[in-house]
């Protein structure tokens, strides 16, 4: 559950379902928080119901896809059911949880409506009048080798000492496709490593340009392969797609 204006429709949704376990997604340091937070703290402490909280910029909508898919893959991977308040945090987080719950497969995404609604310093909704299930839809879900290779470049960019400067070529992507096992290499039986190349271009350079989630850079006679901002937040969203299984 977001962390956000709410109170009656984070514990009392939580205590109604019988909730086992609630995570609260809370914002970042730095911005005050209101005073019915506290009571909020108080209530589950006073439940049965074991309580933790991650923080989470829930005004950002990567992040907020990113840590919802994570804590929707490592609970139901323990067994858990898994549920998604979209109700309690902003309407990113809302939309960040719906799109994690469909890249992940594994969690089901869930309104609450409340009795009545106020402003000023009280929570936006008072009381629980009913708990919506809402449906998922499917979404188009990135190539996982596409996202496989934006990883990589991702991860290689990040792991750079000062000084050095960053050099991923065609050649490096084909090697890591070989050993990943990616379909464009793996399933490539052609006796000229050319054809690999044609591969990598068709089946991922070509659309992940397209998209704008790399840049091709010429160094010489190389061509340095980057991952661009955009290419990097599509990454960290989508990394969690299983291939549709």
């Amino acid at each position: 559950m977001p962390f956000g204006f709410e109170k009656d429709r984070i514990v009392e949704t939580a205590l109604e379902s019988n909730a086992d376990k609630v995570v609260l997604l809370d914002w970042l340091d730095g911005i005050e928080r209101p005073p019915y937070h506290a009571d909020v703290r108080e209530a589950f402490a006073d439940s049965p119901i074991e309580t933790t909280e991650i923080e989470c910029n829930i005004f950002d909508l990567y992040e907020t896809i990113s840590v919802i898919a994570d804590l929707i893959v490592s609970e139901h991977a323990a067994g858990n059911r898994v549920y998604v308040n979209l109700a309690t945090g902003s309407k990113i987080t809302a939309i960040g949880g719906m799109i994690a719950c469909m890249v992940t497969g594994k969690a089901a995404p869930y309104y609450v409506r409340a009795e009545e609604y106020a402003a000023g310093d009280e929570p936006v909704g008072h009381g629980v009048e009913t708990k919506m299930d809402l449906p998922q839809y499917p979404i188009a879900k990135p190539d996982p080798q596409r996202i496989a290779v934006l990883g990589y470049l991702v991860a290689e960019q990040d792991s750079l000492r000062e000084g050095l400067s960053y050099s991923v070529r065609k050649k490096d992507l084909i090697d890591f496709g070989e050993q990943e096992e990616l379909p464009f290499a793996a399933h490539y039986d052609g006796d000229s490593y050319n054809g690999y190349y044609r591969r990598l271009e068709n089946h991922i350079l070509d659309p992940l340009l397209e998209k704008e989630y790399i840049e091709i850079e010429e160094r010489g006679r190389q061509k340095i392969v980057r991952p661009t901002e955009l290419g990097r937040k599509s990454y960290v969203a989508f990394q969690y797609v299983d291939g549709g299984d």
